[in-house]
């Protein structure tokens, strides 16, 4: 399994850089976050409150208050 892994790197390697690029990363959609082009918010405690009151949580947007609430 060890060579394996090793060919498909010097194959990555091998590849262009653009094409790297276009296959190196994937696109998910995210809902809420996805759904507007552009938000703006004057302070990054703004955009904070927004993303805990209004994005799922498994996207990983929540205010921890205090280290029992991460729980």
């Amino acid at each position: 399994m060890d060579d394996d892994f090793r060919a498909q790197c010097r194959r990555q390697i091998n590849r262009s850089l653009d094409s790297r690029i276009k296959y190196g990363f994937c696109r998910v959609y995210k809902p809420v976050d996805d759904d507007q082009p552009v938000r703006v918010f004057k302070k990054m405690s703004d955009y904070r409150k927004w993303a805990d009151e209004n994005l799922p949580r498994y996207l990983g947007y929540q205010i921890i208050k205090s280290a029992t609430d991460a729980k």
